[in-house]
Parts: structure tokens; sequence; C-alpha cells
């Protein structure tokens, strides 16, 4: 069997940025403001079950979407011959390659009040409509955050 020292680097990125930040959340959540343990924070999360739900529906959403998108781009691509394959891949891939706060404030930029779409709406003559900060909106950037992730581990 071979040694698993060369895990070494693996195992300590863990414990640094997995293990401890997970020990300080459950610490925060079992003791008060004083340090004094408690179960009153554990048992006050009823008050949120609301937004638990509402986040979990987006989730399903958001993946309802990326598989009817992705399936068919997909089947798409396996078709094309691979020179094709490579160029299509790389034109869907390079969105991908920005930052996650950059990519937040394009859709911002584009769903806001006076954003780029209801700017192009009231150019055609036809009424604004108010996207952001709406289910659909975090549906959007939902599926596009989960097409990131998905992408960037191919």
């Amino acid at each position: 069997m071979k040694s698993k020292a060369g895990a070494s680097p693996y195992i300590v990125w863990m414990v640094v940025f997995v293990a401890v930040p997970l020990a300080i959340v459950v610490y925060f959540a079992f003791t008060t403001r004083d340090g004094a343990f408690t179960l009153e924070n554990i048992t006050g999360l009823g008050a949120y079950t609301t937004v638990f739900a509402r986040g979990i529906v987006q989730a399903v959403i958001a993946t309802v979407i990326c598989l009817i998108i992705a399936f068919p781009i997909g089947f798409m691509l396996s078709r094309m011959a691979p020179a094709h394959q490579k160029m299509m891949q790389m034109l869907i891939m390079l969105p991908m390659w920005m930052n996650f706060l950059l990519r937040t404030y394009a859709w911002m930029t584009l769903l806001e009040d006076n954003g780029i779409i209801n700017t192009a709406l009231a150019t055609l003559g036809l009424p604004k409509l108010h996207m952001i900060n709406t289910s659909g909106a975090v549906a959007v950037s939902y599926t596009h955050l989960r097409a990131h992730e998905t992408l960037r581990h191919v």
C-alpha cells in the first residue's frame, strides 16, 4: 500500500477551512453572548421555517431548469463533430470563468428596475417589469450558480 503522506496538505486544508469553521458555528449555535450553554438558538429556528422552505423550493426549481437546459445541450454536443464539440464547450464554459461577485452584479444590472432589460422594454414601448428581488430572479441566479458549479467540476 502506498504512503498516505501526500494527503497531508489536503487534510490540513480541510481542517483549517472546513472543520474549524464548522466547530465555530456549532459553538455559537449552543452558547449565549456570555458563552453559557443554551438550546434557545436551536429551538428558535422554527421561526425561519418559511425561509428554509422557500430556499429549498428555489433550489429544486433551479435544479429542474438546469436539467431541462443541460440534457438537450448535452445531447446536441454528443452528436457534433469533435472539433465543433470543443468550440461549443468553450463557448458554454467561458462565462463561468467570471468571479461570482461579478456575475451577481451583472444579474443585478440586467434585472433592476432601471436595468438593461427594462430599458430595452421601455425603448420598445412595452411596460417595465419589476424583476429584482423576486422569486424569478432568485431562480435565474440559482440556475446560473448551479450551472457554474456543475461546469467547474467537469
